[in-house]
């Protein structure tokens, strides 16, 4: 399945949270942005909030649900596999929804568990063909350079023949060039 450019931009986009919570620093991030209905990115940094350096090994579950339809929840783990950047994990799911999502970050396997809470709004996604411009524009670029490639060689042939005339027309006096002992010869 071909996912639109914007939803694979992952470990980054939107901050959309970042405070400390039992000594530890959460930051999350969304993508794309803006943030649409449509398949969306979350990714979590955990850090220890005193050493600043990341922390491995936590499970992070990202939940999410639809302020207006509760029952519309959505449970995802984030993994380091769907993080670009492995300091990070990410949860990549569809938001089959435009409007207010109250987001959920659950982290377990620290000290002791926790959970971050935030909200976030999901625009309508964007129309199907927006999905297919790069489709559309690319061999519209090809054929555009396949002219200027063809424009660029018939000016070449056209200073060719221009050249092939003169030195073949005898009405035309052929350049000649002077050494300097035969121009102070008269």
């Amino acid at each position: 399945m071909l996912q639109p450019l914007a939803a694979l931009q992952a470990d980054g986009g939107t901050l959309r949270f970042s405070e400390r919570h039992s000594g530890y620093r959460i930051t999350v991030f969304t993508a794309p942005t803006p943030l649409r209905a449509g398949p969306v990115d979350v990714s979590v940094f955990v850090q220890d909030a005193v050493t600043g350096e990341s922390v491995i090994g936590a499970q992070i579950t990202v939940q999410a649900r639809l302020r207006d339809h509760p029952e519309a929840t959505i449970h995802q783990r984030a993994t380091t596999n769907a993080a670009t950047n492995k300091l990070f994990q990410a949860a990549v799911f569809d938001l089959p929804e435009a409007g207010w999502w109250d987001v959920a970050i659950v982290v377990e396997g620290l000290r002791q568990p926790l959970a971050v809470h935030f909200e976030m709004e999901a625009d309508e996604p964007l129309p199907r063909v927006w999905e297919m411009i790069p489709w559309i524009v690319w061999p519209v670029v090809v054929v555009f350079l396949f002219f200027v490639h063809k424009w660029l060689m018939g000016r070449k042939v056209i200073g060719l023949e221009r050249i092939n005339k003169a030195s073949s027309s005898e009405e035309e006096p052929a350049l000649a060039t002077l050494s300097p002992n035969q121009r102070n010869t008269n």
